[in-house]
């Protein structure tokens, strides 16, 4: 969520003064924001994670988080891909002769492709949530409270 927020704000940042900046210096911000923005890595399956392990989730519990996460994981994949792409045509025409609309058009898209990722990701905490009973519900929530 910290990478998401810092992110958002030197992008935000860049917009707000305008593309003099990118153009004068276009690597100036980059080595930065690459190094704030690793690749994502791969997620931990049901069971293995601390946060659901510590929830002594039944065998049944952890079949059916699976399903949950199997199930969105292609639509979650093509979202992050858009979001990838989206942010190197971003920072193309940041470099480039792109109009203040292209660029808030482009930087508008990738915010929206990032609202539609974590609008399914919390789907998923919702359906995950529906597996627990309250004891485990209370337990997640408080894990998730604290990663944040």
């Amino acid at each position: 969520m910290f990478l998401h927020r810092t992110t958002f704000i030197i992008a935000a940042t860049m917009i707000a003064l305008g593309s003099s900046i990118a153009l004068a210096k276009p690597n100036l911000l980059l080595p930065q924001v690459v190094a704030q923005n690793p690749t994502p890595t791969k997620r931990q399956q049901p069971g293995q994670s601390g946060s659901l392990k510590d929830l002594n989730l039944t065998p049944q519990q952890m079949q059916q988080i699976k399903t949950i996460r199997t199930q969105s994981k292609d639509q979650i994949a093509q979202k992050r891909q858009a979001i990838r792409q989206a942010q190197q045509e971003l920072k193309a025409i940041m470099a480039g002769t792109a109009s203040k609309d292209q660029v808030r058009d482009k930087y508008n898209q990738i915010r929206t492709l990032r609202q539609e990722l974590a609008d399914v990701q919390f789907d998923n905490t919702l359906a995950i949530r529906d597996v627990l009973n309250p004891e485990q519900r209370q337990k997640f929530a408080e894990q998730m409270h604290n990663k944040r």
